[in-house]
């Protein structure tokens, strides 16, 4: 599975459907054997379309703009949103732990 990922990210950037095939051929290998994913590999799905998610190709990422960072990843076949909180505040954290 490390080899085909490794030829999904170099194929991806010339020939995304061969890219996208080869994906689908990592996620029902790992679904038959019942291996688990690392978090890394996982996040190359999306989670609604379970399509391949590559950054600027098939994905938008924004940063966020509001008091709480985050990365904004979107993706381009269903427009699912993800937000992934990248730290909190120091103020927040004396809150949570009160």
């Amino acid at each position: 599975m490390e080899i085909l990922l490794r030829n999904v990210l170099d194929t991806a950037k010339y020939d995304h459907a061969l890219a996208e095939k080869q994906a689908m051929l990592i996620k029902r290998i790992s679904m038959r054997y019942r291996i688990r994913l690392p978090y890394e590999v996982r996040q190359l799905f999306c989670k609604r379309c379970k399509r391949l998610i590559i950054p600027g190709v098939t994905s938008r990422v924004r940063i966020g703009r509001s008091s709480i960072r985050a990365i904004r990843i979107t993706c381009l076949h269903c427009n699912h949103i993800y937000r992934k909180i990248l730290d909190r505040k120091k103020g927040e954290d004396a809150e949570m732990a009160e």
